[in-house]
């Protein structure tokens, strides 16, 4: 059930971050585009705030990947809740090695 959600999750930021990059290729009309320019550049800061408080509150309980990085720029809390359920899997093969 919590891997649906989080697909979800990820499918729903795929369609905020299309509007906000649609926005920068063909402005929107109006007030529109500095709206959805102030949105983008909120979005951007609180999931870099959310990527410095997990990194650093983290780091020694979570096996981190490169990739893990971008996943909480880009979804935010949607991303942590992958890689956290991610972790059994990361710590079992890493064990094995």
């Amino acid at each position: 059930m919590m891997g649906i959600a989080v697909w979800l999750g990820r499918l729903v930021f795929a369609i905020i971050w299309g509007v906000m990059l649609a926005n920068i290729v063909s402005p929107f009309a109006g007030k529109g585009f500095a709206f959805f320019l102030f949105l983008m550049v909120l979005l951007i800061a609180l999931h870099l705030i959310q990527l410095l408080m997990f990194a650093t509150v983290y780091k020694e309980h979570i096996q981190w990947r490169r990739g893990d990085y971008w996943q909480i720029v880009l979804f935010g809390v949607i991303g942590w809740l992958a890689i956290v359920r991610a972790q059994p899997a990361r710590t079992e093969n890493k064990e094995e090695s």
